[in-house]
């Protein structure tokens, strides 16, 4: 009996906290959440070394009502070279939209990513029903393959 009341204790006093997950001690918003469990990240390399590093957002699953007439992706990446030309692949297909924002932008919000010294880039691709694969180069650099599963 005495075993039996410990115990009872014990898992009171662990469930009182089950509730918490790694966001609630945070004053975010869902969307935020969302965001970033969403947020991948690949360096960028060419033969010799490390050339830059991007950070991409899969907008279509963070808020699904707003983007759903394409793949969409909010990108944000540190080049050592910033003069050099960025292009993106998804699928290896080119995006129909490319749009360089500014560094405080609309999805600030998404990623607190604001500094100066980073390139922010809205994309948008067509509609695709297979799982994403996009990639990043500049100029001979290239990232590794980012996968996106789609939910069917």
């Amino acid at each position: 009996m005495k075993t039996f009341l410990i115990i009872n204790i014990f898992l009171l006093l662990l469930s009182a906290c089950s509730y918490d997950n790694a966001f609630s001690r945070f004053d975010i918003s869902p969307e935020r959440a969302i965001s970033e469990e969403n947020i991948v990240s690949s360096k960028i390399y060419d033969d010799k070394s490390i050339t830059g590093v991007l950070s991409c957002v899969y907008l279509n699953a963070v808020n699904p009502e707003k983007y759903k007439d394409g793949e969409y992706f909010y990108i944000y990446l540190y080049a050592k070279d910033d003069k050099a030309a960025v292009s993106f692949t998804l699928n290896d297909m080119n995006p129909s939209i490319i749009k360089e924002l500014q560094a405080d932008n609309e999805f600030t919000v998404l990623t607190d990513s604001n500094v100066s010294w980073q390139k922010y880039y809205l994309l948008k691709f067509t509609q695709e029903n297979a799982n994403l694969r996009l990639v990043t180069k500049i100029a001979n650099a290239s990232s590794d393959v980012i996968v996106f599963v789609k939910d069917d």
